[in-house]
């Protein structure tokens, strides 16, 4: 059953009330209910590996141009599904994520226009001038290696929101969003979570491969929930350990690891080991942390902020149930564009997909939790928390629903 957008009254998260700034702004919910289970009656699979996967490649195969959905509001998505290299996982995901959106949110008021491009200025160019033909009132853009401004001068005088599925915000304009979270996102969730906690003291150790931008990024996320750490400084910093710089980090009890490599390694042993780091010290990590992080002893109790669908929710078991794989944080991004195109229309009908309506300062909820736009057209979202365990992750606080 599919319930109509609503406003929702946040709650504080149950185990850290003070984490997010704001504890009564309510949000658009994107989500829908779950329907009642009839049972089923087991039957024998006969059909063999490859003839399961022969159909599922021919009931999802990529073509140059899609249609899903009969409704008359249309949304455009551009993707990069035809490039040289064989099908993207990521663009896949995507593109599945929004169409299973379409079916389950509103199937009958829109209709959703895929253009598979081969990722190319010039495809893009042509994928774009399509969807103004079309009259879309939406553009969404998975390919990411061409400036979006490609997409932006195709569409013409049609300013339609953009929404770029990257977190790079360069080269915004006022109409145009960027989708998706990073490892600096991340990175900054956690040290909110850990200073919420009572975490006063905080080191961050940066990676050797964090650019301008993303420093940025980080020293403005940190300082917005009023973060200021002990001392920023990169991986392969020395930590001396008398003088000045000795009593500055001491007695630190939370540090940031953006980066999981041997050289982050070795700056969290050698912090231990010269005793600047409390017994009790968090370590939070980020989503930059391979798999492979996980099973190192030195990171054993770590905390991670991370962005994605809950396991178990109803956008979960079917995006499981029709594509026969598990939703991903792209799957649910995808999910998330219709999601918000369906809150708006139901929030102001026809004419309401603006950009200034995407800017509600009260957020969306959708897939991958609740998320809202920055001036600058970057998004911020609610991530769950989870520890590091036994050589994986457990969530011990789920993302809250509201900012």
């Amino acid at each position: 059953m599919i319930i109509p957008a609503a406003i929702h009254v946040s709650a504080s998260r149950r185990h850290v009330a003070t984490r997010w700034l704001c504890t009564a702004l309510s949000v658009v919910v994107l989500s829908w209910l779950a329907g009642c289970q009839g049972g089923a009656q087991q039957v024998l699979d006969l059909e063999s590996p490859q003839a399961r996967q022969a159909r599922r490649a021919a009931a999802h195969a990529i073509k140059p141009q899609e249609t899903v959905g009969i409704g008359p509001n249309r949304i455009g998505l551009i993707t990069a599904n035809m490039a040289p290299g064989g099908e993207n996982r990521r663009e896949r995901d995507i593109r599945d994520g929004a169409a299973l959106a379409v079916d389950e949110l509103g199937r009958a008021e829109l209709s959703l226009l895929v253009e598979n491009t081969d990722g190319s200025q010039q495809q893009m160019r042509e994928a774009a001038k399509r969807l103004a033909q079309q009259g879309v009132k939406l553009v969404a853009v998975s390919a990411v290696s061409e400036p979006v401004e490609v997409v932006r001068e195709a569409l013409g005088t049609q300013r339609v929101p953009l929404l770029v599925l990257r977190s790079d915000t360069s080269g915004s304009s006022p109409d145009t969003f960027y989708f998706t979270s990073d490892r600096v996102d991340s990175a900054v969730e956690g040290a909110s979570y850990a200073v919420a906690s009572g975490r006063a003291r905080l080191l961050v150790l940066t990676p050797s491969d964090l650019n301008a931008r993303e420093r940025q990024r980080l020293d403005r996320g940190l300082s917005r929930y009023g973060i200021k750490p002990d001392l920023v400084a990169t991986s392969t910093a020395t930590f001396p350990g008398e003088g000045a710089s000795a009593a500055k980090i001491k007695d630190i009890d939370a540090v940031l690891l953006i980066g999981a490599t041997d050289a982050d390694v070795g700056a969290l042993s050698r912090l231990r080991a010269n005793g600047y780091l409390k017994p009790t010290a968090t370590v939070l990590g980020s989503s930059n942390w391979a798999l492979a992080a996980y099973k190192r002893p030195e990171f054993a109790g770590s905390k991670l902020c991370l962005f994605g669908p809950e396991n178990g929710s109803r956008m979960t078991k079917a995006y499981l149930q029709r594509y026969e794989r598990a939703a991903s944080t792209d799957a649910a991004y995808g999910f998330d564009i219709v999601a918000l195109t369906a809150g708006l229309l139901r929030a102001h009908g026809p004419d309401g997909i603006t950009a200034k309506n995407i800017r509600s300062p009260n957020g969306f909820l959708g897939a991958a939790a609740a998320f809202r736009f920055e001036a600058d057209g970057s998004v911020r979202r609610t991530c769950s928390i989870y520890d590091v365990q036994n050589g994986g992750v457990k969530l011990i606080d789920p993302a809250p629903r509201s900012f």
